[in-house]
């Protein structure tokens, strides 16, 4: 039995997906707010039926804090406005599917049938080996990422990985060949903005002796090095017009010719292609072929930045810091909250890559000290932080001092200048956001005892950050 939210305005509309829940033995809960639909939510909920305009607001506006859930429910949003750009926008952030009304109940369970059978395959697959201290996956950004990944690794379609520089494309591409059927066999990495322009396809496809000049012994190609395993073309979009056709046949049949020989060979290859361009704008300024960018997309997979999951951060932090050192042969450190606060201001325009280096650079400058500080960053993440926090009037992140509240409210004039008479010491504001975090993290952890995922639901973050809050503050 599946517990079923409706969030809906209308009655006829609640009242119908209770009909079609009853008829098939599921729980239905009702919600008439935007409001009380989240508390709802929040207790644990299959599946989400969502209309767009309600009372207190636009449903779709809730979609984030409902995919952040410990339990992610399947999203279907139900409208009786039609807007394009609205139903791109849901299916984009990944609901399941976008309803017009009427609705009458068949749909209704049709839709719920679908829906709880693949969330039902979803929950009984067996999971990733994911690399350790590499890819972290808390975020629901990076669960929906993983859910892909796992999807991809049970076929051979081909896959292309979109992302940023530094967020790791090839670390996914290796995470998706391991847990593959050809896991046991080559991984060939192929970085398409290296590859000599002239020499090119002979890298590729191989060569026969005395093909060309130079050519003192023939050459096995790297896509027969990739026979019955991965080949991952790393910046595709970098690979030269000259040779795409070639290799959009070549990727098609699964034969090639090496230069110079006449004789085609074989190589049973599965394709990973990774690049951080835009390949659609190649494509239209005739810099790339659309048929071979037709090719890639078997399953496209987009990666996104680290400032877009920043709750993965402070653990992805720990394991770069635990890593180092053991590399380095230094004793293990610790992060200092001052530290891990400045780490999630930062926006990390080179991703993982630049966290990770940044990490190893500190933990140097530290030295023998046994907690890395703000101080031991490089100078430019520091200035980027302060500019950023100078921006919007300070964060939170620095400690704070007892006596926060201390001051009496009559120490100020009407006008917000100082009363006469001696001032009192008043905290900073960051100093008092960081009190007031701490006493909304013991209210939640009162109110919720070690239910994690209450406790989570209830302050609207992930599981993993909740973790992070109850170290930061000693519970």
């Amino acid at each position: 039995m599946a517990r079923v939210l409706v969030v809906d305005d209308e009655a006829l509309m609640r009242t119908m997906v209770e009909v079609a829940c009853r008829r098939q033995g599921h729980e239905a809960l009702c919600a008439a707010t935007l409001a009380e639909g989240l508390r709802l939510a929040a207790t644990g909920v299959d599946v989400v039926l969502l209309d767009m305009l309600l009372p207190d607001g636009n449903g779709l506006d809730a979609q984030p804090q409902l995919t952040a859930l410990p339990d992610a429910p399947d999203i279907v949003v139900i409208t009786g406005h039609g807007d394009g750009d609205a139903a791109e926008k849901a299916l984009r952030g990944g609901v399941w599917d976008f309803l017009m009304k009427p609705v009458r109940v068949r749909d209704v369970e049709e839709t719920l049938t679908h829906v709880l059978e693949a969330r039902a395959r979803r929950q009984t697959r067996r999971g990733l080996e994911l690399e350790p201290g590499q890819v972290a996956g808390g975020s629901p950004a990076m669960q929906a990422v993983l859910a892909q990944l796992e999807q991809a690794a049970g076929s051979d379609v081909n896959v292309l990985l979109l992302g940023e520089t530094g967020v790791g494309k090839e670390l996914f591409a290796r995470t998706l060949y391991r847990n593959s059927a050809r896991a046991s066999r080559p991984f060939v990495a192929v970085d398409c903005a290296s590859l000599p322009e002239t020499l090119v396809e002979s890298h590729l496809f191989g060569h026969a002796r005395g093909a060309f000049t130079g050519a003192e012994r023939a050459r096995e190609g790297l896509l027969l090095a990739a026979h019955q395993g991965t080949l991952f073309l790393d910046e595709v979009g970098d690979l030269p017009q000259a040779i795409q056709g070639a290799f959009l046949r070549a990727l098609e049949l699964r034969r090639f010719r090496p230069v110079g020989e006449v004789r085609e060979v074989e190589s049973d290859f599965r394709l990973v292609a990774a690049t951080n361009q835009d390949l659609d704008a190649m494509v239209a300024e005739g810099r790339f072929r659309k048929d071979l960018l037709y090719r890639l997309q078997g399953m496209t997979i987009v990666i996104p930045p680290l400032r877009r999951r920043r709750d993965e951060i402070p653990l992805l932090a720990r394991q770069a810091v635990l890593r180092c050192c053991r590399r380095n042969g230094m004793e293990e450190k610790e992060l200092s909250p001052l530290l891990l606060d400045m780490l999630c201001d930062y926006d990390w325009p080179g991703n993982v890559r630049e966290l990770f280096h940044t990490l190893e650079r500190a933990c140097l400058a530290a030295e023998q000290a046994r907690t890395l500080l703000p101080a031991h960053l490089a100078t430019g993440v520091r200035v980027a932080v302060a500019r950023s926090r100078a921006g919007r009037g300070g964060a939170a992140g620095e400690s704070a001092p007892s006596s926060l509240s201390a001051a009496p409210e009559n120490s100020f004039g009407r006008d917000g200048l100082p009363a006469e008479g001696p001032v009192p010491a008043l905290p900073t504001l960051r100093q008092w956001k960081q009190e007031a975090e701490g006493r909304y993290v013991r209210r939640v952890r009162a109110l919720c005892g070690d239910d994690a995922r209450a406790a989570a639901a209830l302050a609207g973050i992930s599981r993993g950050h909740w973790y992070e809050l109850l170290k930061k503050y000693g519970l």
